[in-house]
């Protein structure tokens, strides 16, 4: 019986040594990087897939709260190559193709938050043209504005 007692608590003993691990420590600044996209065969959509970490995990936005916490603007080559931000064919109020996004609250109180960000655009055939870049940055809570990303270069397929 003592020979199965110490199997036991070593057991015991190594699932509480490998079973916790420290919480992952990042800045308090949000870091944003570009991974990223995804044209789905036999889909009219575009998917940009971004990686963020945050040290003290406070993004997103509460429900109730109206403003975006993620804009991204949209970058297309001018008749020389280069690419310039695309104006808003839609309104006067904002001179540039923005879209907004609101990312939600995460699991409130968890420190050290990591993952990825899937921004979709359901109809890419509604996007101005078919070579695009995007820039982006992510607000937190404590309004710690992350860094700006600018992807590479997206061709639409049809």
């Amino acid at each position: 019986m003592k020979k199965f007692r110490g199997l036991f608590l070593f057991v015991i003993s190594g699932a509480a040594f490998f079973g916790c691990k420290p919480d992952p420590t990042f800045p308090a600044i949000p870091a944003l990087t570009f991974k990223e996209f995804r044209q789905p065969v036999g889909s009219d959509s575009l998917i940009l897939v971004f990686s963020f970490t945050d040290g003290d995990g406070d993004i997103g936005v509460a429900p109730t709260d109206p403003d975006p916490n993620m804009v991204l603007a949209v970058y297309a080559p001018d008749a020389n190559g280069v690419f310039q931000v695309l104006d808003n064919p839609i309104t006067v109020e904002v001179d540039s193709l923005l879209y907004t996004y609101r990312i939600p609250r995460l699991t409130a109180g968890q420190k050290g938050l990591e993952g990825d960000i899937y921004l979709t655009f359901e109809h890419k055939s509604f996007l101005p043209r078919d070579t695009l870049q995007f820039n982006t940055s992510l607000l937190d809570q404590s309004h710690n504005r992350s860094n700006y990303v600018r992807t590479e270069t997206v061709i639409l397929t049809p």
